[in-house]
């Protein structure tokens, strides 16, 4: 898939070198890869504390092992 980006030879050196591919193409295409990594990150962190949690492991655990259920 093409994509036509307008970055300055500057901004494409920067990248380059930060990304330490040698070339332009591959340089964008990790950069992007990277930034779309992140922002996945980035709302995972934003999620933690708001996910409703079931303490019911032992449970889980115990079916999927084919084990009885662990008194406590």
């Amino acid at each position: 898939m093409g994509v036509t980006l307008d970055l300055t030879q500057e901004e494409i050196a920067q990248i380059r070198d930060i990304t330490k591919e040698p070339n332009d193409a591959q340089a964008v295409a990790l950069a992007a890869r990277e930034f779309l990594r992140r922002s996945r990150l980035q709302e995972l962190k934003q999620a933690s504390g708001r996910v409703d949690f079931v303490h019911n492991w032992r449970q889980l655990e115990a079916a999927e092992l084919g084990q009885p259920l662990p008194t406590d």
